[in-house]
Parts: structure tokens; sequence; C-alpha cells
């Protein structure tokens, strides 16, 4: 029996091992071609992007989908959609694909974002035109005065105060309004921002990252005690980057509190003093020949001590200080060493230990001011 199923077996085998041969390199080389077709689409959608010819890149894309439309790539729908909806702000062609990705790949990776910006855009349908208006001014920002673009933006805000893309404006403008050091606007705009967090559905981090840009707003505008608040309420939502240090950023404002305080008081010390210079009437005793004799001696010491590490900081080439301390401390020494002399009269009354305790006070007033003007940064 076995001699006779064995050239069966054989010849079976044999055909078998045809039709591999046959079949595998065909199928092999579909498979490479439609992989080299894919390739050579996404390289010339790509170079068109680069180019900024968006249009072009996306109908590259859409040429590949519709020559597979069975294509098991989800970077290329991610692409396709990146480009309708950041870059040529076409919305009804992004939810088209956003829609065609979620029917072909239910579970994809792009999934879950997909769905919230088919629900963003459905929510928005609109507001399309305020909303694409909105978004090419921030794709052209780089190539428009910040001014101008600036005004724009509030142009379009004005005719969309009640729209759900309000938000996204006012928060725009915050950001750059504190850029540009325009702190009262900036703030302004936060709080609409913020006052939005139960109108509009938003990311605890999106809410998060607000309430900082808010507490940074405050302590330009010294407003200490609502900037920690508004740290408190981020530290609440979650933290809104890895960078930061709710106990550091605490600790900072806290310092520079402090230092703000330190200023004001130098700065009303230092008026006061040189209000004290009218009830004791320094006119009286002024000789401007005699006053300016004895001051020549004590300017140049000072001009000598400020301008000496300046020189050698310039000599040595170091850049790490800010050779503005030493003129504005200069400055400030002046006109403190000038109204010292000034109140001079005044040791005849009070006696000149008080004199010489002002006068301490009054440089180290000067000395504090210039170095919490030039010098200071919180870490």
């Amino acid at each position: 029996m076995k001699k006779i199923k064995s050239p069966y077996i054989f010849f079976f085998s044999i055909m078998i091992a045809l039709i591999i041969l046959i079949t595998s390199p065909s199928t092999s080389m579909a498979q490479n071609t439609s992989h080299d077709l894919e390739q050579e689409y996404s390289n010339k959608a790509n170079q068109f992007f680069v180019d900024k010819n968006y249009e072009q890149a996306a109908l590259v894309l859409e040429e590949l989908l519709a020559k597979n439309p069975d294509l098991n790539n989800e970077t290329v729908y991610r692409q396709l959609t990146h480009i309708y909806d950041n870059y040529l702000f076409n919305f009804e062609r992004a939810l088209s694909f956003y829609e065609k990705y979620l029917v072909q790949f239910p579970e994809g990776k792009f999934a879950s974002t997909f769905r919230e910006r088919v629900a963003y855009l459905n929510e928005r349908r609109s507001e399309w035109q305020a909303l694409r208006d909105f978004r090419k001014i921030q794709l052209e920002e780089d190539n428009i005065r910040i001014k101008e673009s600036l005004k724009e933006v509030e142009t379009i805000l004005s005719k969309s105060e009640n729209a759900l893309t309000a938000p996204e404006m006012h928060i725009y403008l915050a950001i750059k309004y504190f850029e540009t050091t325009q702190y009262q606007k900036a703030r302004k705009h936060a709080e609409k921002y913020i006052n939005s967090f139960d109108k509009v559905s938003m990311s605890s981090t999106d809410k998060a990252l607000a309430l900082k840009l808010y507490s940074d707003i405050l302590i330009k505008q010294h407003s200490f005690g609502k900037a920690i608040r508004a740290l408190d309420q981020v530290m609440v939502l979650g933290n809104p980057g890895e960078h930061f240090n709710y106990a550091v950023k605490k600790t900072n404002i806290i310092n520079l509190r402090n230092m703000w305080y330190g200023f004001m008081l130098s700065l009303l010390y230092f008026i006061s003093v040189v209000i004290l210079l009218i009830p004791i009437k320094f006119w009286q005793h002024f000789n401007l020949q005699n006053y300016s004799r004895q001051l020549v001696a004590p300017l140049l010491l000072l001009a000598l001590i400020s301008l000496g590490p300046v020189l050698f900081l310039i000599i040595t080439e170091e850049q790490a200080v800010d050779l503005r301390f030493f003129f504005g401390l200069l400055g400030l020494s002046i006109l403190s060493l000038m109204i010292i002399r000034l109140l001079a009269p005044m040791s005849l009354k009070t006696g000149r230990l008080v004199y010489v305790l002002i006068s301490c006070l009054h440089m180290a007033a000067a000395s504090f001011m210039t170095y919490y003007m030039i010098v200071y940064t919180p870490v």
C-alpha cells in the first residue's frame, strides 16, 4: 500500500510547491506596488506641505485615498484632516474625513481626538466664518504686525462676543497682550476666558493653563494676593505642565511681593526725606559756591567706586552682569548725596547722630531701589 500511495503524495507535494512559487511573487509584488504608491504620494504631499502649497498637498492625499479606498494607513487621514482643519480652514472637508476615518478605524489611535474635533466643529457650524477669519489671522501672524493682528481679532470678537468661539479669541488676546506687556488688556481677556469655564466645554489642562497665565498677569500688576489665589485654583484643576512646580512658583510670588513692598517703602522713605527739606528751610543755608566745592570730592569718589567695576567688566568681557546697575546706582547715589548735603542744617536741631542715621538709610534705600529695578528677577 505504501508503495502505491507514495507517488501520489510526492506528486501532490510538487503541485503545492509550484502553486506557492507561482502565487507568492505576485502577492509580494502587489504589496510592494501598493506600498511604493503610498510612499510616493506621501512624499509628494509632504513636499507640497513644506512649500506651503496646502491645497495641492490635500489633493495628492485625496487622490491616494481614491486609488486605494481601503488604505490601512491612519497617518494619511491625520495629515489630510490637519491640512483641511488648520491650514485651509475647509471645515466641511475636514469633518468629512474625520467621519470617514472613524468609520474605517473606530478604535484607531486618533479616534478619540477625531471624535472631539467632530463634536467641536458641529457645535460651531453656524460660526465657521468667524472661526475661519480668526484662524487665518493666527496662521499669518508672523507676516502681520502684532498690533494689526490684535486689532483684527478684536474686531472679529466684537461681532461674536456671545459665540462659542469667543473664549478661544479671549485667551489668544490675553496671551498676545501679555507678551507685548499690555497687562491691563491681557487681564481683561483672561478674566473673560475664565468666566466662560462653565459655558464652553474645555479640558482641565486648558483651564489650568489659563489660570496660570492669569496669575502671571496679576504678578506683573503687583496683585500678589490674587495671583496666589489663582495659583491655588491651578492646583485644584491639576498640574498644567511637567515643568510647573507649585511650591516653587508660590515661593517666588511671596519673595517678589516682599521685594515689591521693600521697594515701595524705600521709595516712600526717599520721598519723605526730600519733603523734610521744606520745613528746615534748607534754602536759607544754601550757598552754591560753597555747596559745589563740598560735593566735588564725594562725587569723584562715587564715580570711581561705580565706574571702576564697569571698566573692569568691559575689559574682562564679562556678560553676566548688567552694567546698568552701576550707572543707576551712581545716579541715585549722586542725588542722595546732594539731598543729604542739603539736610545738613537738620543736624543743628536734631543732632549729628540723627543726621548720620538718616543719611545711611537714604543711601541704603537708593541702593535697594537700584538693585530691585535692574538686577532682581524672581527665579
